[in-house]
């Protein structure tokens, strides 16, 4: 499916929550109108499992995001290995005690994404997986 990609990034840092000392806000937002293949769908991996996944058709990704969280959100997810291209697993986190972990990246030739849910202890992960590529 012929797509237009849009995306918006801000990210907030402060001293305390009740946010006494900015220290630094990065907000962007980003639009490619050049014709692209690409969508976004939902998938589990379950717990104890490395996954390949299916681009949908896509042979070469230039942008892929992840949004990982556990199937039940009263459990708590442990690190995901994200591997691009059969290269080593990079290990996502939620950051403190949030119940999710996200994953951007804007490049060139992701032809093969894996993800492993591997750790003891792993729960099964529902991941939102967008992407856009040629």
């Amino acid at each position: 499916m012929s797509v237009r990609l849009r995306y918006k990034v801000s990210v907030a840092v402060s001293s305390t929550s009740a946010e006494e000392n900015d220290l630094g806000n990065s907000k962007f937002e980003i639009v490619d109108d050049t014709p692209s293949e690409g969508g976004s769908w939902k998938t589990t991996v379950a717990a104890l499992a490395t996954d390949v996944i299916d681009l949908d058709n896509i042979a070469s990704a230039k942008f892929l995001t992840l949004r990982m969280a556990p199937k039940d959100p009263t459990q708590t997810m442990l690190a995901i290995g994200v591997s691009l291209n059969g290269g080593p697993a990079l290990m996502v986190v939620p950051v403190g005690a949030a119940k999710e972990a996200h994953f951007l990246i804007s490049s060139a030739g992701i032809t093969s994404l894996s993800l492993a849910n591997t750790q003891v202890g792993a729960v099964p992960v529902d991941v939102t997986i967008g992407v856009a590529g040629d």
